[in-house]
């Protein structure tokens, strides 16, 4: 079923930003359970191809998009080692402010020494 719904979704059969059928749909046209029909959205999802929304139907993502891991953690040294060219880091703007009441409540922090406002 993973493999079906995947060939539909990487042959554009179910396009980008369409719902794929509900979970109960998916269990009588594949004749598998529940738990197997959430096990393979799963995998859709960890995969990057659906968004899953509980209690709403899963959405399929445009894979053309993106060609960075949209779930799991990955280092950008991980992913930069598969890009072919030159990767560089530009900084923009670098400045430190002082943290409002909430992140430090956040964060566990009662102040902030020698931080100067920008």
């Amino acid at each position: 079923m993973y493999h079906d719904l995947l060939a539909l979704i990487e042959n554009n059969k179910i396009k980008a930003g369409e719902k794929l059928p509900s979970e109960f749909d998916l269990q009588n046209k594949y004749q598998a359970s529940r738990d197997t029909i959430r096990k393979a959205l799963l995998l859709l999802s960890q995969n990057g191809y659906i968004q899953k929304s509980q209690g709403k139907s899963s959405i399929v993502l445009d894979i053309n998009r993106f060609n960075f891991p949209v779930s799991g953690l990955t280092s950008f040294k991980e992913i930069a080692s598969d890009i072919k060219g030159k990767v560089e880091t530009i900084v923009h703007t670098c400045e430190c402010i002082e943290p409002d009441e909430e992140i430090k409540k956040l964060v566990k922090i009662s102040c902030v020494f020698g931080w100067k406002k920008a």
